[in-house]
């Protein structure tokens, strides 16, 4: 088993954030040195900042310029990546900030950043065009329309969790940790037996590892004086064979990953990281879930190129958990409308069943569906653009409810 990430959550302030992201990088040192001896793969080392519209003073124009010297701190303190989030969005004053968007793609390589488009039980939509709107653009910086890799954005969402570009920072300074544990997964499926047996196995591998990681995690915490939010207990992929959560479910059953009781397997792995984090002492945030980013997993994207998958299926899943239609690549000419639905969709499903979702959706520029990406970042399985529907919902309709809050 690898760590995916070690997450630290730090405030910033307008500028002069040199002594700040110091602490935040040796928070970073400390816990990989404490965890490297048990998990010498640590994927990526991470900050994570409170929201934009929270920092005081700063305005839309001052967002280059702290996004380039949070850049140029992380690089030097040996931070991988960091997270400034726009926020909870319900403010028309706020949609000056989501515009900021390119900018800080622009701005730094390593930068990433998010909007949550809902507030309690409503859905701004004006927030949700303004946001595919950004996508659009976005995508247009590169050739290859990478940059939407780095955004996305989100619904019910909590602070401080674990996991890129979902992540936004919420009181004291702390760390979280998330994990690349579908090898478990895999090795315990591919021991043998019926379902029972599986998952009892499951359980115990994953026990022992998850107790462990909190009990260093938990020790930090004591001897650093820095919280300890907890652990992120997701089924990530990364496209290796021995971190596809599509191999996963096909070991499990599915000829196929996208077949017609994908659906059902995905509820059983999803409900039993839900009995871990009921039953293990120890401290757990994000998701919990399983993640299905399809250009992230390499039977997900040969899955996609063989036509078993689809915007819906993957709404679909995301309804049992999985974080949400996730790394889709799109054709460059989508309407902003239909990008626009999609995370109204993902929206509704996140606050009807009362979860975190998200959408990351990636148009690929002059690329038509059927068409493949082309993308060299380790990260990444090149696979098929999803078609869409060049249909949507009108655009009189999502003008027409700015806040629309459900019953």
């Amino acid at each position: 088993m690898n760590l995916r990430s070690i997450t630290v959550g730090f405030n910033l302030r307008k500028d002069s954030n040199e002594e700040t992201i110091r602490k935040a990088a040796g928070i970073v040192a400390t816990v990989r040195r404490r965890l490297t001896d048990r998990y010498p793969k640590v994927r990526t080392t991470r900050l994570c900042t409170q929201p934009l519209i929270e920092i005081d003073g700063l305005n839309p124009e001052g967002v280059g310029r702290l996004v380039k010297e949070v850049d140029r701190l992380c690089r030097s303190g040996g931070v991988d990546w960091f997270c400034i989030p726009i926020g909870e969005c319900y403010d028309t004053t706020h949609l000056r900030f989501v515009k900021t968007l390119p900018t800080i793609m622009r701005s730094s390589e390593i930068a990433f950043s998010n909007v949550i488009a809902t507030r309690g039980g409503r859905i701004n939509f004006e927030v949700i065009l303004e946001c595919a709107r950004q996508v659009l653009k976005i995508s247009r910086l590169r050739s290859d329309g990478f940059d939407n890799f780095r955004f996305c954005v989100s619904a019910n969402v909590k602070p401080n969790g674990a996991f890129f570009p979902y992540s936004w920072h919420r009181g004291e300074n702390g760390f979280s940790i998330g994990l690349e544990a579908i090898d478990l997964v895999i090795d315990s499926v591919r021991a043998g037996g019926d379902l029972t047996e599986i998952r009892d196995r499951i359980r115990k591998a994953l026990s022992t590892e998850l107790e462990k990681i909190d009990s260093i995690a938990s020790e930090v915490e004591s001897e650093s004086g820095v919280k300890y939010y907890g652990i992120d207990l997701s089924l990530a992929p990364y496209p290796t064979e021995s971190q596809s959560i599509g191999r996963a479910v096909e070991y499990l059953g599915a000829e196929t990953f996208g077949v017609n009781g994908t659906l059902f397997l995905t509820s059983y792995l999803t409900n039993i990281l839900k009995c871990l984090e009921r039953d293990l002492p120890i401290r757990t945030v994000g998701f919990t879930g399983v993640m299905y980013p399809v250009l992230e997993d390499r039977y997900l994207a040969r899955s996609n190129d063989e036509g078993f998958l689809s915007v819906d299926s993957l709404l679909l899943y995301s309804s049992v958990c999985g974080c949400g239609p996730d790394m889709i690549p799109i054709p460059g000419d989508v309407s902003e409308r239909e990008v626009a639905s999609i995370m109204l969709d993902m929206s509704a499903l996140a606050l009807i069943l009362d979860k975190p979702l998200i959408a990351r959706l990636v148009p690929i520029p002059r690329k038509r569906g059927g068409q493949r990406t082309k993308f060299n970042y380790h990260f990444f399985h090149n696979t098929k653009i999803m078609a869409v529907r060049n249909r949507s919902l009108r655009g009189k309709m999502l003008k027409s409810a700015l806040n629309f809050e459900f019953l």
